[in-house]
């Protein structure tokens, strides 16, 4: 599974106590996104205009619906958090 180790690297470092329950699922969805599909698929998605509103468009509404959805945001935040506990 060197995606899931991949992600755990990722989201591990972007992660602190005083963040959101929004931008701790905006920060998992971005870094999901960037290991499954590479650092160009989100750099090429964020340069361009257009591009940039919908794609963040499109990760504040997984965002949203992770934070919505009672089991996905406990699984969501019980991850920021053991995983931010890490040395």
């Amino acid at each position: 599974m060197p995606n899931l180790e991949a992600f755990k690297e990722k989201i591990s470092g972007n992660l602190s106590p005083t963040l959101s329950a929004n931008e701790i699922a905006e920060k998992i969805v971005m870094a999901a996104l960037e290991v499954e599909f590479g650092r160009s698929f989100i750099l090429s998605h964020q340069s361009r205009f257009t591009s940039a509103r919908s794609f963040a468009k499109m990760v504040k509404s997984i965002a949203e619906a992770i934070v919505t959805n009672p089991d996905l945001r406990r699984q969501a935040l019980h991850l920021a958090r053991s995983l931010s506990e890490k040395p």
